[in-house]
């Protein structure tokens, strides 16, 4: 499994019935509730009298005097180019493999501002403003292309004669009324509750208040991937039942950080895609389902075929055991079929040759590639009886990033664990249960960037990726974890290293080294 992060293009927070722009505020307060009567002209007693609103409507009699519902909605376009790329040069599988690997996901996460303090829950800030509890929001498409503006505050109260020049406050859009100077939304506010609705994708309930947002959009964003769906954006808000409510004298609120915080909290489209590789051609045993793999690299780099390969398998006579069955991708450059040979049809060990066929890079067809494996007893995989066994333990080390380094931004790495079976000097082995996981500290706290994610098997080594291109510039830590019939060992900062931006990088920069 990898995870790609879609950072935020562009952010704001849409104030109901207001053209203030608060674009560039570090925070959202999505709300709602606190509401207030407006009275639009003086009622002279007959009930047939007219008037002219500030909208410009007429209104009679009673119906003079308006009622104003008071809420945001908090719109985001993610930046979608690298993911786009990803996609396209097969580096991720939307729809997953052949070999095992599901499908992608798509996640919106965003970090609650009050999620390190259960302080907070509950407590009122100023202006009658309470955290909200026990509510849901809703996401939904945006169905124009908009502006994000360039305001900060949420008011205009601080302004004064004086301070005409503040760049904290901005009117201009987007806004309620308007996604541009020229062009209005074409509902203020993007829907409202009469002749539109909005297209909701996802549906989060909070029962306290302080969780993060964590909101599945896998089928729109898919169809936004493929093309089939324009990426205007999403908004987030309360659901229409909260932010109908009239008559609270409180406004309710919750809070998440923006794409312009000053933390580590900012937020993003989280791709999880499967690209594991098992590769069982040092360890092909009978009786299991076994995945062979054909890696292509032109000049040192993963590069894709034309087309997908076709393989057929045969044994040590000679004989063709599997027929010519196409191969699928995995990840860019990688391919992949899945072999399982009964038991007890060979003497074990013996040889075993696989065929690549079909082979063609931009427009050149290349030859076929055959390589061998041995076929070894099942029983030297599965044990069944007693569970004397042992816990497996190695001695570790990894190369391809140095402790302490510092990689520029954009550089991809291949990292390679290495282990070496105990009581042993120089025996590798590929372990099957091992993990990495990479994370950041924020004070006392580990914020994790990289779960506990399994590690490729490749030819007697282990080894995985690491995109610094979506990784935000920080010092990051690496653990790894090994498990044997039950027993778990972690090995806790095995690797430091800093992530930097080119322009902050003094000396020469280190070069990708992806192999």
């Amino acid at each position: 499994m990898s995870i790609h992060k879609s950072y935020f293009n562009k952010n704001n927070t849409l104030l109901s019935q207001s053209t203030i722009n608060t674009a560039k505020n570090p925070v959202t307060e999505i709300y709602y509730g606190g509401g207030y009567y407006e009275k639009e002209c003086v009622f002279t007693g007959y009930p047939n009298d007219t008037c002219i609103d500030k909208w410009g409507a007429t209104l009679t009699g009673y119906s003079r005097q308006r009622v104003y519902k008071n809420y945001s909605r908090f719109i985001f376009q993610p930046t979608l180019t690298d993911l786009r790329t990803k996609v396209t040069n097969n580096t991720i599988q939307l729809g997953g493999d052949c070999c095992g690997n599901g499908p992608a996901t798509h996640t919106v996460k965003m970090v609650n501002t009050s999620f390190f303090d259960d302080r907070l829950l509950n407590t009122q800030s100023a202006k009658l403003n309470r955290r909200a509890t026990s509510f849901d929001l809703i996401l939904f498409t945006i169905p124009d292309s908009w502006d994000e503006g360039v305001g900060y505050d949420y008011d205009n109260s601080s302004l004064t004669s004086t301070l005409f020049d503040d760049k904290s406050y901005s009117d201009r859009p987007s806004n309620w009324y308007n996604r541009t100077t020229v062009n209005s939304w074409g509902v203020p506010g993007i829907y409202d509750y009469i002749g539109t609705t909005p297209t909701i994708i996802a549906t989060q309930h909070f029962d306290n208040g302080n969780e993060n947002i964590e909101l599945d959009i896998t089928t729109h964003m898919n169809s936004i991937l493929t093309g089939a769906t324009a990426n205007n954006g999403y908004g987030i808000a309360f659901v229409r039942q909260l932010e109908n409510l009239s008559g609270l004298t409180e406004s309710y609120s919750v809070g998440f950080f923006t794409k312009y915080t000053q933390t580590f909290y900012e937020p993003y489209v989280e791709t999880k895609y499967d690209d594991y590789i098992n590769d069982a051609r040092a360890d092909f045993y009978e009786g299991k389902t076994n995945y062979l793999y054909l890696y292509v690299n032109a000049g040192g780099t993963p590069t894709n075929l034309d087309n997908l390969p076709t393989v057929q398998v045969f044994d040590n006579a000679g004989t063709e055991v599997m027929a010519s069955t196409t191969a699928c991708q995995v990840t860019k450059g990688v391919y992949c079929i899945s072999v399982t040979i009964p038991c007890d049809t060979y003497t074990t060990p013996c040889m075993f040759t696989d065929r690549w066929s079909n082979i063609n890079i931009a427009g050149v067809c290349k030859n076929d590639v055959t390589n061998k494996f041995v076929l070894k007893s099942n029983t030297d995989y599965f044990d069944i009886g007693t569970n004397v066994n042992l816990p497996k333990h190695y001695g570790y080390s990894v190369s391809g990033i140095k402790m302490d380094e510092k990689v520029v931004s954009g550089n991809v790495r291949k990292v390679l664990v290495s282990a070496r079976k105990e009581y042993t000097t120089n025996e590798p082995a590929a372990i099957d249960d091992l993990y990495y996981r990479l994370y950041v500290t924020q004070g006392t706290t580990q914020v994790e960037t990289v779960p506990w994610t399994k590690i490729n098997v490749g030819y007697n080594q282990n080894y995985f990726i690491v995109d610094t291109g979506d990784m935000i510039p920080n010092e990051y830590y690496m653990d790894i974890k090994a498990i044997s019939n039950l027993d778990v060992n972690t090995y806790p900062e095995i690797i430091k290293f800093q992530v930097v931006n080119q322009a902050n990088y003094f000396g020469n920069p280190p070069s990708d080294n992806r192999q």
